[in-house]
This record gives C-alpha cells, sequence and structure tokens, in this order.
C-alpha cells in the first residue's frame, strides 16, 4: 500500500524517498520519471462536466473540422429521412385517396364523393382474410372462351382449351379491401408458399389420394373406395353461361346514369354490365365488354345508337387500366378502346361532342386529367389538369364542339379547346352563396347551364360572361342530385326523395312528386321515356311512371353494404337474396321481380331454406339469425349463436336439424322438431382454428362437412358435434349438397397461384354434373363435375365487378344466380 502511494507521489511531481524498510513487489516496473503537468492560466477546473470542457491546443483545429464533418453528415442523413418521411406520406395519401375513390362498396364503382353528404358504403369485403393472401389479375377472357392455363401441355387445334386464370401476386387488403385496383399481376411460382397441386401416387397405399397445397398448408383428399378415373373428363363442360337477367341499378354512389333512347328503352349499368331495358316488354340485352366496375355512361347526341362507358381499374391482363368503350347499343360492337395507359385508377365522368366526333374523359387521379379523344383515330388530342378537389362530372356545352363545363367540389370550370392545349376560367359566384359541391349540370334548350348543389340550390348560368343569371334557393332540402330538362320545364331530384318541377323561365316551382324515403331514398338520376319518367333511387332500385302518379317499382335491388347471403328454394323456381342493408328478398327467377320482401333487424349475412321451402332462416353480422316464414316473413323464432357473424348456415335434408357456421370458429348444432316451433340447442362443433366458410351435410343428415378461413376441411358427427377425426374414413360419404371448397371432388378447381380464401363459394348442379366457382375476380368459373384433375379445363364468365360472393344453381339446373360482394348486383344466368 505504502509503494502505491509513493508512485502516485512521484506521479504528481514530488521527490520521494523510498524507505529502507519497504521493498518494490515482484515483477513491478521501475517508476519512470514524468514531467510535470504545465498549468495553463485561466484553464476551467476539471470538474466541469466533460461535455463542457473546451478544446485547447494545436489539435483544437482538427477536432472541430472532425466535428463539424460529422454533423454535416448528420444533417445529409436527416435530409434523406425527411425526404423518405415525406414520400411515404404522399404515397399513403395517394392510397388512401384511391382507397377512397374505390369505396362504393368494392377489391371497385363510381366514387363515393358523388354524394358529398353521405359516407361511402359498401365498399369492404367484410369477411377476413389471412394477411398473407394475395390478390391475382387474370389473363383477358371473354366469356364462353376457354384458354389454357399455364404449364398445362398445349392443344392442337380443334381441341378444348382452359381458360388462363388469375394468379396471386401482391397482398390482400385488410377485410373488405380490394388493393389490386390498377396494380399490374405476374404469376406467382408453385410451391411451399403458393398453392400446389400435386396427384400423389402410394400415398398411404392410395393410387388416387391428391395432395393440394395451400399457402403452405397441405390437403389430403382422399377418393372413395371404389373409384377411378375411367370415365371422369378434365376437359372444359359442353355447357356454357350466358346472362338472362341483371337485377338492380347502380344509384348508390352513382348519378345521372340513365338514358332514354330512340326505341324508348332505358340505358344505365350495374357492376360491369352496360344494361338496356325495355319496360314495355320487360325485357334485357347486355353490353359486357368491360372487365370491372363501369363508373360513368353518355350517350352521342349525333347518333344515339352510339354509347360510351368509363370504368376503372380491373382485371384484365391488356386491357386491365382504366378506359373508356365506344360501342353500339344495337349490334353491341366494340368501336373503340380509349385511355389505356393514360387515364389513372378510374374515370369518373364522359362526355360526347356535339358532333360526335369527340370523347372528353375525365379521371379520378389526384388531379382530376381531362383528356378530349378522337373517336376515330383512337388517340388523345389534348389534356389538362383538371382540378385538385373532387370533379363529379363533365359536359360539352350544346353545340360547341370545343366548349364544355366541369364541376365538382365548390368549383364550376368553363373549358374552351384550342388545338391541343385545354383553356379554363372559373365559374363566378358573385354575391350568390357558394356551394361546396356542385353536384349536377343540365342546359336548357338554348344551351344555359343549369346547376344544383350540395345546399339545395339551383342557378341559371351565362355561359358567356359564367356568372349567374338566376336562381332558386332552397330547391330541395338537401343536395340537388340530378337534373333534366324537357321543353320549357326542369325536372329535379334531390336529397328529400322528391321530384320536382320548375318553369325554365324564372325557376318557379310548378308541382312536386314525393316518393317514398323508406323504400327507396333520394332521387339519383332522372330520364324521360316519351310521357313516362324513369327515376333512378339510392337504394338500387328503378321507378317508371307519370309525373305525380303512383310510380311502378320496375328494378330492384340490395342497398348498403356487402351483399353476401343467397340461397335457392328447393322446390320452386325461386332464390332468396338477404343483404347488409337489412333487407330479404324472395325472388321469382322466371318473372325476374321479388314474391316476396321482408325486413330484418341487423345486417343479413347468411340464409337458407328449409327442405320443403317453407321456411327461410337468415343470420346477421352480429351472430343473431331468425326462422322466417317464407309466404308473409313472420318471425317464427329467433336464436343467438355466438358474438360474431354467421358466414354459414344449412338445415339437414330431414329438416330435423340445422347447423350454424360463426366466425367464433364454432359450429351451432339445433334440433328442429317442428320446423315451425322453437329449436333446441343439441351442440356445438369445436376445432376449427378460423372462422367457419361452408358447411354441408351428408344424405343421412348423420355427418357434417366444413372448411374454415384457414384452409381446413373437417368433419363431425351431426348428431353431437364431437369431430371425426380420421378423413379417410369419411371418403365413402355422400353429402347432400356440396358448397365446400376442399374435397377429393372439387379438389381440381383450384388452379396455381391461388390462396384458400380467393375462392369465395362454390355449389354442385342437382344432377351431379357440373359445378360451378365464384372468385375474388369477379368471374363465374363452370367445371365438370366430380373435379379431381388437378389439370383439369373449365370455362369462365364475367359480368361481376368485385369478388363473386355466392353461386347456386336453381331447380332444374337450368341456371344459376351469382352475388357481386361490394358491387350489389344479382346475376341470373342461363345453363346452355
Amino acid at each position: 500500500k505504502q509503494w502505491y502511494q509513493r508512485r502516485v507521489a512521484i506521479t504528481a511531481g514530488e521527490t520521494v524517498s523510498p524507505p529502507e524498510d519497504i521493498a518494490a513487489p515482484e515483477n513491478a516496473d521501475p517508476p519512470k520519471e514524468i514531467a510535470a503537468p504545465v498549468v495553463v492560466s485561466g484553464a476551467e477546473p476539471l470538474s466541469k462536466p466533460i461535455e463542457t470542457q473546451t478544446v485547447k491546443g494545436p489539435e483544437k483545429s482538427e477536432k472541430i473540422k472532425e466535428l463539424e464533418d460529422k454533423i454535416s453528415q448528420l444533417e445529409c442523413s436527416l435530409k434523406s429521412k425527411d425526404d423518405t418521411i415525406t414520400s411515404l406520406q404522399s404515397e399513403v395519401q395517394r392510397l388512401n385517396t384511391e382507397i377512397k375513390s374505390r369505396s362504393v362498396p368494392s377489391k371497385k364503382p363510381a366514387s363515393a364523393i358523388s354524394d358529398p353528404k353521405s359516407k361511402s358504403v359498401g365498399a369492404k369485403k367484410t369477411r377476413p382474410v389471412s394477411a398473407a393472401r394475395a390478390v391475382a389479375k387474370p389473363s383477358p377472357v371473354s366469356n364462353g372462351v376457354a384458354k389454357k392455363p399455364a404449364g398445362s401441355p398445349t392443344k392442337k387445334s380443334g381441341s378444348a382449351t382452359t381458360r388462363a386464370r388469375p394468379v396471386s401476386a401482391a397482398p390482400k387488403a385488410a377485410p373488405g379491401g380490394k388493393s389490386s385496383v390498377g396494380k399490374k399481376f405476374s404469376p406467382r411460382r408453385a410451391g411451399k408458399g403458393g398453392n400446389r397441386v400435386e396427384m400423389t401416387k402410394g400415398l398411404d397405399g392410395e393410387e388416387h389420394a391428391v395432395k393440394l397445397m395451400l399457402r403452405g398448408r397441405g390437403i389430403v383428399c382422399y377418393p372413395p373406395t371404389d373409384f377411378s378415373l375411367d370415365g371422369i373428363s378434365s376437359e372444359k363442360p359442353d355447357e356454357t353461361l350466358k346472362i338472362n337477367w341483371v337485377y338492380g341499378y347502380r344509384g348508390r354512389d352513382s348519378q345521372d346514369n340513365i338514358y332514354s333512347l330512340p326505341s324508348n328503352e332505358l340505358l344505365y349499368y350495374q357492376a360491369a354490365v352496360g344494361v338496356i331495358y325495355n319496360p314495355a316488354t320487360k325485357t334485357q340485352r347486355f353490353y359486357q365488354g368491360h372487365n370491372d366496375d363501369i363508373k360513368s355512361i353518355a350517350l352521342n347526341p349525333a347518333n344515339p345508337s352510339i354509347v360510351a362507358t368509363g370504368q376503372a381499374a380491373g382485371h384484365d391482363e391488356k386491357e386491365g387500366d382504366p378506359h373508356v368503350r365506344v360501342w353500339n347499343c344495337e349490334t353491341f360492337e366494340t368501336l373503340a378502346v380509349l385511355g389505356l395507359g393514360n387515364l389513372q385508377r378510374g374515370v369518373g365522368s364522359v362526355s360526347f361532342s356535339p358532333d360526335g366526333s369527340k370523347v372528353l374523359a375525365v379521371d379520378e387521379g389526384n388531379d382530376h386529367t381531362i383528356f378530349i379523344y378522337d373517336i376515330k383515330k383512337k388517340v388523345s388530342v389534348a389534356s389538362q389538369k383538371g382540378h385538385q378537389d373532387p370533379v363529379l362530372g363533365a359536359e360539352y356545352i350544346p353545340g360547341q364542339n370545343n366548349k364544355f363545363i366541369t364541376y365538382g367540389k365548390g368549383h364550376i370550370i368553363f373549358w374552351e379547346q384550342d388545338g391541343n392545349k385545354l383553356v379554363k376560367k372559373s365559374g363566378l359566384f358573385e354575391k350568390h352563396p357558394k356551394p361546396r359541391f356542385i353536384t349536377a349540370l343540365a342546359f336548357t334548350a338554348a344551351g344555359e347551364p343549369i346547376t344544383g348543389d350540395s345546399n339545395g340550390n339551383l342557378f341559371l348560368w351565362n355561359p358567356n360572361e359564367r356568372k349567374i343569371s338566376k336562381q332558386k334557393v332552397g330547391a330541395h332540402e338537401g343536395s340537388v342530385y340530378s337534373v333534366a330538362v324537357k321543353g320549357d320545364e326542369i325536372y329535379t331530384g334531390g336529397q328529400d326523395c322528391k321530384v320536382k318541377k320548375f318553369s325554365c323561365s324564372d325557376l318557379a316551382e310548378v308541382d312536386s312528386w314525393q316518393l317514398d324515403s323508406a323504400t327507396h331514398g333520394r332521387v339519383r338520376a332522372i330520364a324521360f321515356v316519351g310521357e313516362d319518367l324513369a327515376v333512378g333511387t339510392y337504394n338500387n332500385g328503378m321507378l317508371y311512371g307519370k309525373f305525380g302518379d303512383a310510380p311502378e317499382q320496375i328494378i330492384y335491388g340490395h342497398g348498403a353494404g356487402d351483399l353476401w347471403g343467397g340461397a335457392n328454394h328447393p322446390l320452386e323456381n325461386s332464390f332468396a337474396t338477404v343483404g347488409q342493408d337489412k333487407v330479404v328478398y324472395i325472388w321469382d327467377a322466371e318473372s325476374h321481380t321479388p314474391k316476396q320482401v321482408f325486413k330484418v333487424e341487423k345486417p343479413a349475412q347468411a340464409c337458407c331454406f328449409s327442405p320443403d321451402g317453407s321456411v327461410l332462416a337468415v343470420a346477421s353480422t352480429t351472430g343473431e339469425w331468425w326462422v322466417l316464414d317464407s309466404k308473409n316473413g313472420l318471425v317464427l323464432s329467433s336464436y343467438k349463436s355466438g358474438p360474431e357473424q354467421i358466414d354459414a348456415m344449412s338445415y339437414s335434408p330431414d329438416g330435423k336439424s340445422i347447423a350454424v357456421g360463426s366466425h367464433d370458429n364454432y359450429v351451432y348444432l339445433f334440433e328442429c322438431g317442428d320446423i315451425r316451433a322453437e329449436y333446441k340447442a343439441i351442440g356445438k362443433c369445436a376445432g376449427h382454428s378460423s372462422f367457419i366458410t361452408h358447411l354441408d351435410f351428408s344424405d343421412d343428415g348423420k355427418v357434417l362437412q366444413t372448411t374454415s378461413g384457414d384452409y381446413e376441411h373437417l368433419f363431425w358427427d351431426a348428431t353431437s358435434g364431437d369431430q371425426i377425426t380420421s378423413t379417410k374414413d369419411m371418403r365413402d360419404v355422400n353429402m347432400s349438397s356440396y358448397t365446400c371448397t376442399l374435397g377429393f371432388p372439387v379438389c381440381g378447381i383450384w388452379p396455381v397461384g391461388y390462396d384458400g380464401t380467393d375462392i369465395n363459394a362454390l355449389c354442385r348442379s342437382h344432377n351431379d354434373k357440373l359445378v360451378v366457382t365464384a372468385d375474388d375476380f369477379g368471374l363465374v368459373n363452370l367445371f365438370r363435375f366430380p373435379c379431381c384433375n388437378p389439370t383439369a379445363e373449365w370455362s369462365s364468365f364475367r359480368g361481376h365487378s368485385a369478388h363473386v360472393t355466392k353461386v347456386r344453381f336453381l331447380l332444374g339446373d337450368k341456371e344459376i344466380f351469382s352475388l357481386g360482394g361490394r358491387d350489389q348486383s344479382i346475376i341470373q344466368w342461363g345453363v346452355c
């Protein structure tokens, strides 16, 4: 201790003589002479915190330079991160705008901003999806023309070929989303993490066992004991599908989208189909050139047989970008496809020039760019950014081939085309109340613009001075959604569910027509058919009749929310649909009109008929379900099966029990002693690790098969709810219906690239010859049954624009109905 004290003293510059009795420790270094520290005058004490020490001496400049370099590097890094954050914020804003523009409801609909007073509804696919779930973009399809899938051997000319199917490539959105809008698709390799169908010979001694890979999950499907491939064809079926009827009209998120043709037929659209309806004969004709949502429509004033329709971004490989199609409504020939590669997100508005030579299109990008297309040359002749705020419509001024008007949020703009340039001048409100939205536009016989707005006001404009010449304040309570002119009279439709008549000379109100707000909702479009009036409504229906008289409803449809629930009647040529608008329809498949219309308390998600068709069970999105008399809608009994929505339910073939599949991963079993009396709970099937998607009873009602959101295919004792763990033991059990998307009889419906949720519904025909599927890409697909060959061929048919949520064969297998989730459409197909 003393020796080390001496070393400390020496280090401090003191002279110390070691005591004679202290020896240095062995292996200790001899003390070195250390220069005394230099005392600098005015130096700060060493006790000062180190971070406040001032650098002194000759290294000061180098230290400062080093610190300045580090500061410069940090500033550069910070700026780079700020740029990245700004870029990400811009991308998030763009995606949010795109999602809003795609909301309906829906991934995909006219922009929700067309209804400034209401929120977009029905835009989301409510069924939860796996985070790993992916979206695909199908190859080009045209109805009834089959193509080969990737990887299949080439057939010789004249032989049957399969339709190219979409393959997953991009992550799917959160529940309700359809994030594939406007994205390109590329094939994903088969293998782990993808979808691979394998014919595994010798598996458990089974020559024909099939191993199906869905997102890395292996599902083994065992054939029946006496199964043989002899006589089972894997070629596409001889039958095809054609559209017989399209239910509903797109009024929820669109407006001013009904036109009257010279033939007194009505022109409108629903989903991806252009519809021409004859009120006299009650027949429909269809244009099926689009591959996704039609969002705008216009009729050529110089040739009323020529139509232009604009669509949103779709799934087609060649024509999946937003574009405008010009077509003949008599021959349904496509005359021109305009805007591929130019238009963004969707086409919100289209208009023909008065001479019919040009088409004006406004896209739904951030700048709402305006394009002028020459129809004959099929090229853009002028373009200009429209407005950063939403643009709700655009119309050429009558008699002016180079002048048009656009309107929307807080603006009305008068445009003039000068060669390849577009010159704009804003309309002047001056002392008049400026609305938040201008929502409707029409022209008098003299070519004067009339606008309706979100304040319920009407303004008559001088197009040369761009000023308001006359006004009618408070024409409607709430927004004016439609304006139409007939002679010297102006007809308007508004949020107050009224159609009103005004005089063109002074905008004085002449008459008013009140519609049932609970049944029809607000007025979205008005068109004249001779002396009659056609009115499109917010609840996706259409009324017809003379102004002031009690109208006839000629088109019915579901309103708010997605459409998932449907069931075919077991004994009649009819079917039921239930929607999140809380409405239950029982449709006559021959007259295409409702036989019964009921209301339930909660948004509905699923339904099923009893074997005798006397009752209809309807399930909600909140776990409640009701048993209704199918003739009068009387609630016979009600139940609560779990806290979450119910996606699947079915009566046993003998009607003695009912199974209810919930999103809480359970299947609830009830005994039906008297099908019209109170049901008794007899068990609960517990074993799935995800929500129940489909279920079927066996012929004898003793076995239940179910599928779930994570691609499980399980079997249960339907009398107790106990799980039957051996799938192989169920190989010879015949199912009374087949709606489950997994199992040996349907293992061939899965193309490479699909995940387990891309096929939303399946149905086997009553004669066991066909199976039809509904997928996430707007396609209805037809296969032979059984479909147990991984290379099975099929035909695909397009009509829906969103995910197809349900498909069922009607009585006799001569027709099929399908439901569109976000597009809220019902399509009835003929099997021919």
